[in-house]
């Protein structure tokens, strides 16, 4: 038993520093228990410090998370309820330039068709703004299939084989990703 005491006495000399441990009488036990009980106490008083101040840095740390995860939700929310918001800001004057036409008295249809010509050029400035841009494939192009959609296809010998020979419809890019791939009728000999 007085060998573990003293391994004891040994281990943590450190946590003592007004007590010199070599004066101790070790044939006295009751002198050496209270010594041995200042340490268990100093030993667990440190122990106690510290948990108390690692909770307190765990319980901050978890409050400030689940604040940034609430705080990002709800702008992710916004984000998703508002995204179209500049989009749509940017669309009204051609709506207003199509009511305006349907409302007006055109005396002949050269000014009608100069309003429908205003009109779009409105439509496609805001497309320019917003990164829109056209896929414009010309006949005798050979048929992609990530931006054309072949809708049909016809045998034509004088034409290269999977070359496109009528286009239907043009497709559209935002950046760099396709909206809508363009509708076209493919050669296929």
């Amino acid at each position: 038993m007085f060998n573990i005491f003293v391994s004891f006495k040994e281990k943590f000399i450190f946590f003592v520093n007004d007590v010199n441990l070599n004066n101790i009488n070790y044939n006295n036990n009751l002198n050496f228990f209270n010594y041995v009980f200042f340490f268990e106490n100093s030993f667990l008083n440190i122990y106690k410090k510290n948990f108390l101040y690692f909770k307190e840095l765990y319980l901050i740390s978890k409050a400030d998370f689940e604040n940034l995860k609430k705080k990002s939700n709800e702008e992710i929310l916004k984000s998703n309820k508002y995204c179209l918001e500049d989009f749509s800001e940017n669309l009204l004057p051609v709506l207003d330039s199509l009511e305006s036409t349907l409302n007006g008295k055109f005396l002949k249809i050269e000014d009608l068709l100069e309003g429908i010509r205003l009109t779009l050029k409105i439509f496609l400035d805001v497309f320019l703004k917003k990164n829109i841009s056209f896929i414009l494939p010309k006949i005798g192009d050979i048929f992609d299939p990530y931006k054309h959609l072949a809708i049909s296809t016809i045998s034509c010998s004088d034409k290269t084989d999977n070359s496109i020979v009528n286009i239907l419809q043009k497709g559209y890019y935002i950046f760099e990703r396709i909206l809508r791939p363009a509708l076209v009728v493919v050669n296929k000999v």
